[in-house]
Parts: structure tokens; C-alpha cells; sequence
């Protein structure tokens, strides 16, 4: 399976995670950075840097910025990743990248480099082994809540819903 899988969306490991792992089934992940989220180049309070993807598509950066860059779970996973990178004297991009290769069912990643030295240092993730703590670590600040559906207020109400026209 091609799921999107990283530290900031983890909603797989409701459903889909059992079911591969029961199955024998093999994780593809894709965006293990979060379109380049998770490898520290944006910053609490501050706008998309130049360079970066959400400052060069203005309009498509800015809606993507503004789904998560109000989310005080995204900085404080921000805030983690760059703890253990910096305990680690790597980058952040490896520390992400690392957790997603370490996830149950995960046979690798579809990595989306944008430049060969982004490439490079994605590559030395394979390399990287997190400890119990740091893997911890970033689970406790990722740990996703319930999907909002089914799980969550929205599927509550679907949950004793009556299909009209059936047999019973």
C-alpha cells in the first residue's frame, strides 16, 4: 500500500497498520517529510522562507501554511524532531525520515527531494537507528488523535443512523 505517512499524519495507524501487519502486507509511505514540514525550514511566527515551497506557489503554500501552521501539535512535533536532531547532531529531515522507516509494516519510503543534497541527506536516514527515548519522544508529540471521521463528532451520528429502504 501507497499511504501518506509521517510525524504529523499518522490517521493509518487506526485501520490501515493492523490490517497490513494481519495480512502481511507491506507500507510504502509516501511524504515522509510532510512537504518539507518536518525538515525545520519553516518556523513558529515567522512566513515561509524564500526558496521554500510555500513561498514560491504563493497560493497554494499559503492554503497548505495555513492548515498547519496554526497547529500548536505541529510545532511541538516541530519542537521534538529538532530535539533529538540536534542530540543527534544530524538533521531533521533524518530524524523524520527514520521514524517513517521504523513503523510497523514499513518496507521503505517515496521520498520527494527536490535538489541532489536533499536526496543525499535523506538517503543517510537508512542509517539512522532512533533510541526507545527519542522514538518515544516523538511519539508522545505526534500520538494522532481520533480521525474525525468515523472515529471522531462527526461519525458520531452516524453511527445509529437507520438506512431507510432496507429489509429491516
Amino acid at each position: 500500500m501507497q499511504p501518506q505517512h509521517n510525524l504529523l499524519s499518522r490517521a493509518i495507524e487506526w485501520e490501515v497498520v493492523p490490517a497490513c501487519e494481519a495480512e502481511g502486507l507491506g507500507l510504502l509511505p509516501w511524504s515522509p517529510l510532510a512537504s518539507g514540514w518536518l525538515t525545520g525550514k519553516y518556523r513558529r511566527d515567522e512566513p515561509p522562507a524564500e526558496g521554500t515551497r510555500l513561498a514560491e506557489q504563493m497560493d497554494q503554500g499559503m492554503r497548505i501554511w495555513n492548515e498547519r501552521g496554526h497547529l500548536e501539535r505541529d510545532w511541538q512535533v516541530l519542537d521534538a524532531v529538532r530535539k533529538v536532531a540536534d542530540g543527534r547532531g544530524t538533521s531533521m529531515s533524518q530524524v523524520a525520515v527514520a521514524w517513517v522507516l521504523a513503523r510497523p509494516a514499513v518496507c521503505s519510503v517515496i521520498l520527494g527531494a527536490r535538489t541532489l543534497a536533499q536526496l543525499e541527506d535523506n538517503l543517510t536516514a537508512g542509517d539512522l537507528t532512533l533510541s526507545e527515548d527519542e522514538t518515544q519522544l516523538l511519539d508522545a508529540a505526534s500520538k494522532p488523535g481520533a480521525p474525525d471521521y468515523p472515529y471522531g463528532e462527526r461519525g458520531q451520528s452516524q453511527r445509529d443512523r437507520r438506512v431507510q429502504g432496507g429489509r429491516f
